[in-house]
């Protein structure tokens, strides 16, 4: 073989590793080419204390009218000032179609939020659980539009235990939830409700992991099993565990009865955790999972890091442990929103390659305790936090389609 005749087949043999190569590259890629149009909701109509935003409120879509209730602020002073985080039972509603003013139409039972809004149908979604400040709740609504225009809200069955800062979803005719403080603890208890068929709530198998306080799910649909991906999320450390931002993704088999853990929350770019706590999430197409927002991943651990030292150095007199918390509070509360750095991404997760792809970067999806509600590829970034304590009034309209760009 000629000198020539070896050189060539190098060159092919190289040629060819490096075409496998970059094949494997483009294949473990999620390449959506989805984009976000955004649209700023008015605040006109907000009377009160409502003009200054709440977070963890209520939601839903019905009709073309998009309804918000509950929630909570710090309307005069922050907590360690003295101040007194207040709970609403406002129903507030806006026409979609001309997004003009919010109207007040109804009242909740009693003040609430911490709870999860779950959509099932076009004029039916379910607010589930949450706390009033003073106790947390078991009460399930499914939440619908009167022809008086009025919201209508029926009992279904009761969650088998007190839940709130919780995560849910829905399959069809199928309500998952999970996670948050069940019975006032942080649990990986996980529950679902058949709303045509069931009439108790059934305790299927925990998710793996430690527990996880404020977490985010979605349910994807496909012809051969049906998921429930579980995201996100905190636990702020017990006597036999430190504070940790959970960055496993997980999701359950509805029906095997069984989790697997699928993924981590690491940008594709950094190569660094990020945080989903405080976040939301949507699916998309049956195979994506569209989150916005939540904590910084760094500065969040560190502050629940700093009041676990506290609280559980059993060195200190409760007296003292209440001035270190509060000297913390004055520094760690009054830092400027930029200090905070909540998440300005829109990520996409595949769930066919369980992959990441950010796919907008803007501070319209900057903020904590947000709720989402969503209609097909429309979607309502509703309120939340800047930064720990102080809200936001202000509530988006999000249109994802393809960038043709």
């Amino acid at each position: 073989m000629s000198r020539f005749q070896q050189i060539a087949i190098r060159s092919t043999f190289i040629a060819l590793i490096c075409h496998t190569f970059l094949s494997c590259q483009e294949m473990n890629k999620t390449t959506t080419n989805l984009k976000i149009t955004w649209q700023r909701i008015p605040t006109d109509g907000l009377t009160g204390n409502l003009q200054k935003g709440v977070s963890a409120s209520y939601a839903a879509i019905s009709h073309d009218k998009l309804l918000v209730a509950g929630g909570c602020n710090f309307p005069d002073k922050l907590g360690f000032e003295g101040g007194v985080k207040v709970y609403y039972d406002d129903i507030v509603m806006m026409d979609t179609t001309i997004l003009d003013k919010w109207t007040h139409v109804g009242k909740l039972p009693k003040p609430a939020a911490y709870g999860v809004s779950i959509r099932l149908s076009s004029n039916e979604t379910l607010w589930i659980g949450g706390n009033t400040g003073n106790e947390s709740l078991k009460n399930v609504s499914s939440v619908s539009l009167k022809r008086s225009g009025k919201p209508k809200l029926d009992s279904l069955p009761f969650l088998p235990a007190t839940m709130d800062n919780f995560a849910g979803c829905a399959i069809e005719n199928s309500v998952f939830v999970g996670g948050g403080n069940v019975n006032d603890k942080p649990s990986n208890d996980f529950y679902s409700l058949d709303i045509k068929n069931d009439s108790i709530w059934k305790k299927l198998p925990p998710f793996p992991g430690i527990p996880r306080v404020q977490p985010v799910m979605a349910g994807i649909k496909n012809a051969e099993r049906n998921y429930v991906y579980l995201l996100g999320g905190f636990f702020g450390g017990d006597e036999f565990h430190l504070p940790e931002m959970a960055k496993d993704v997980y999701r359950y088999c509805v029906e095997d009865g069984t989790w697997e853990k699928v993924g981590e929350q690491i940008d594709p770019d950094t190569q660094k955790p990020f945080s989903l706590a405080g976040a939301v999430a949507m699916p998309l197409q049956n195979r994506y999972i569209l989150c916005m927002g939540g904590v910084n991943y760094d500065i969040f651990l560190n502050a629940i890091t700093t009041q676990y030292n506290i609280n559980f150095n059993w060195l200190l007199t409760d007296e003292e442990k209440k001035q270190k918390n509060n000297a913390f509070s004055k520094i760690y509360m009054t830092q400027p929103i930029a200090y905070y750095k909540f998440n300005p991404e829109c990520r996409i997760f595949d769930t066919k390659t369980n992959r990441w792809q950010t796919i907008d970067v803007t501070p319209n999806a900057a903020r904590a305790g947000a709720t989402l509600v969503f209609e097909d590829n429309i979607f309502y970034l509703i309120q939340g936090e800047l930064k720990p304590g102080v809200r936001t009034p202000i509530t988006w309209k999000g249109k994802i389609s393809l960038n043709t760009n």
